[in-house]
């Protein structure tokens, strides 16, 4: 899910060839706040790791461009299946990053 447009997604998944995964359009936060994701404070933002890795991220060529949708909502990510939660990773810095393939594994 993500807080933007359908249309702004499609044109942010498609270099990643991640075009064909479903997705859901959540402009007004509904599902953020089913899903526990709050909006974030100053001092999730702004910290040593998450500056730490916006530099990074900007030395290797990545930029933030336009931001779409509310940008102080924390970030999240979860494996479903048949409408259940099985596993979750709410991030607490904007800056964590989840291992993707523990969360994927069931």
């Amino acid at each position: 899910m993500h807080l933007g447009t359908e249309e702004r997604a499609a044109k942010f998944f498609a270099p990643y060839k991640l075009d064909d995964l479903p997705r859901f359009a959540d402009p007004s936060g509904k599902l953020y706040d089913a899903f526990g994701l709050t909006h974030a404070e100053l001092h999730q933002y702004l910290n040593r790791e998450s500056i730490y890795r916006m530099l990074t991220s900007w030395l290797e060529g990545n930029f933030i461009g336009l931001p779409a949708g509310d940008v102080q909502r924390m970030p999240g990510a979860f494996l479903i299946r048949r409408n259940e939660i099985l596993k979750g990773f709410r991030h607490k810095l904007v800056s964590d990053r989840p291992d993707y393939r523990a969360l994927a594994t069931v």
